[in-house]
C-alpha cells in the first residue's frame, strides 16, 4: 500500500486541476484507532472514492467495492493489493465480504462504504441497503457521513466539487448497540439523512 500512498501524493496535483475539489469538516475525522469507524458517502460519479481519498489524506480508507472490479490480476493489483479495496458480491448474500470488512473495522481502520449500494443517477439520494448498517451493528462502529456535492450533482472537468464531512454517529444514535437487536432499517434510514443534511448545508 505503500505505492498507493505514493500515487496519491504522485497525482494529487494533476487530479486537483482536473477536478478541482473542495474539503469541509477535516477536523470531524478521528485520528487512528480512534474507536471503530465506518465512512459512509453519497456516490454521484465513478471517481468518488478517488475524491475521498484525496480527501482523506492522514487516513487510508479501505472500500468494499463490487466484485467486477476485480476482474484481472492489474485490477487486482491496484484496487486490493496497493488501496485495500476488497471485492463483494452485490445481491447474493455475501458473507466473506462482511467477514472481512468486519476484520478491518475491528483491526481500527477507516473501512468506506456506498450505502446506496451503486451510483444515482440523477444525482439524487436513493435509499441506503443494509450493509453499512449491519456491519456497524457487528462491530460496535461509529458511523463518518460524508456528503459529494457536484453543480447539478455531476462532476465535470473543471468543475468544482464539493466534499463535506460530517461529525460521527455513535452506536446508540443509530439503534446498533445491541448487536443481537440492531435495528438496522433505522439505522439505515438515520446514515442517509445524515448525508442529506449535509448536502442542504452550503459548502
Amino acid at each position: 500500500m505503500k505505492f498507493g500512498r505514493f500515487l496519491l501524493w504522485f497525482l494529487r496535483p494533476l487530479f486537483f486541476l482536473l477536478f478541482p475539489y473542495k474539503v469541509k469538516g477535516l477536523n470531524n475525522i478521528p485520528e487512528n484507532n480512534e474507536g471503530r469507524l465506518i465512512l459512509c458517502s453519497n456516490h454521484i460519479s465513478i471517481i468518488d472514492p478517488v475524491f475521498l481519498l484525496m480527501a482523506f489524506k492522514s487516513r487510508p480508507i479501505f472500500y468494499m467495492a463490487k466484485a467486477e472490479l476485480f476482474s484481472n490480476k492489474l485490477a487486482v493489483w491496484l484496487f486490493q493489493k496497493q488501496f485495500g479495496a476488497f471485492p463483494v458480491r452485490r445481491g447474493q448474500g455475501d458473507t466473506g465480504s462482511l467477514d472481512t470488512a468486519e476484520k478491518i473495522v475491528c483491526e481500527g481502520k477507516l473501512m468506506g462504504i456506498f450505502p446506496e449500494g451503486t451510483r444515482s443517477k440523477d444525482g439524487k439520494l436513493g435509499r441506503a441497503k443494509s450493509g453499512a448498517a449491519l456491519i456497524a451493528s457487528r462491530t460496535g462502529a461509529s458511523v463518518l457521513p460524508v456528503a459529494i456535492k457536484a453543480k447539478n450533482q455531476k462532476v465535470r472537468l473543471f468543475h468544482k466539487t464539493h466534499i463535506l464531512i460530517g461529525r460521527p454517529v455513535p452506536p446508540d444514535q443509530l439503534h446498533t448497540q445491541d448487536s443481537e437487536k440492531p435495528d438496522l432499517r433505522y439505522a439505515s434510514r438515520m446514515i442517509m439523512e445524515q448525508i442529506a443534511k449535509m448536502m442542504e448545508e452550503d459548502a
